[in-house]
């Protein structure tokens, strides 16, 4: 684990509003960031995927992994923040082009407005599987869904790409259907079946039988074995 992070973690979880903390130490932030939020446990291939997709949308510049320490759905299980935080900066030396980030805001909002306060003058989009697409429109994480979403459509971009069983023209049909009024800001992409049809879930069951098939890149593979994350003993 690399020395320092739990302490920064503290300190951004003691924060009283939405924050952002970031952890790698690549040039300053530029241009227009589209962000990946997640839980990260453990990055996979198909995290890298859709950051990778995430480039080569037009205006993007930079992308970031963005561990988000709370969750609207899920806790915190399987490996600490710290090591989480540690394997997306293994991944960053791997992958210099991808930041790496944390934020103490649950919903994909809060995020997006604590990152353009963090980096001011930044241009900020999110990249999303169909999943977090859904959630992102579920009026239980709103007060106000229809005035909270037009604010934060009028200055974010959504990067939306195909998961799991959902194919992109399923992602397409699910747009037209439930969030047509903001069609022009939903960027959707598609990735590849294999990557898509992955999960941290998967990959955490697959470490615990060992690392040999673990679908994750090979700097996250290094330390999962270092550490012996997910294995039986400590989960």
């Amino acid at each position: 684990m690399v020395p320092g992070i739990e302490s920064r973690l503290a300190a951004l979880d003691a924060h009283p509003g939405p924050a952002v903390e970031r952890f790698d130490a690549g040039s300053a932030m530029a241009g227009r960031l589209a962000f990946l939020p997640s839980a990260f446990n453990p990055p996979t291939v198909a995290h890298l995927h859709l950051l990778e997709a995430a480039l080569h949308v037009d205006g993007v510049t930079r992308v970031a992994a963005m561990l988000t320490t709370r969750n609207v759905a899920k806790g915190v299980v399987g490996a600490s923040l710290a090591d989480r935080v540690s394997m997306l900066l293994a991944l960053h030396r791997e992958q210099p082009s991808i930041a790496v980030l944390a934020a103490n805001a649950a919903r994909i909002i809060d995020q997006a407005q604590a990152l353009s306060v963090r980096f001011d003058g930044l241009g900020v989009d999110v990249i999303v599987g169909f999943d977090t697409l859904e959630r992102l429109f579920d009026p239980l994480y709103y007060t106000d869904m229809e005035r909270e979403l037009s604010g934060f459509f009028d200055q974010h971009r959504v990067i939306a790409a195909n998961r799991g069983e959902r194919a992109v023209h399923d992602v397409h049909g699910w747009v037209a259907a439930h969030a047509s009024e903001f069609a022009g800001r939903i960027l959707i992409r598609e990735i590849d079946p294999y990557p898509a049809s992955l999960s941290s879930t998967m990959a955490r069951q697959a470490a615990s039988g060992g690392t040999d098939a673990l679908p994750v890149p090979p700097s996250v593979r290094r330390y999962i074995e270092t550490h012996g994350l997910y294995s039986p003993r400590t989960t």
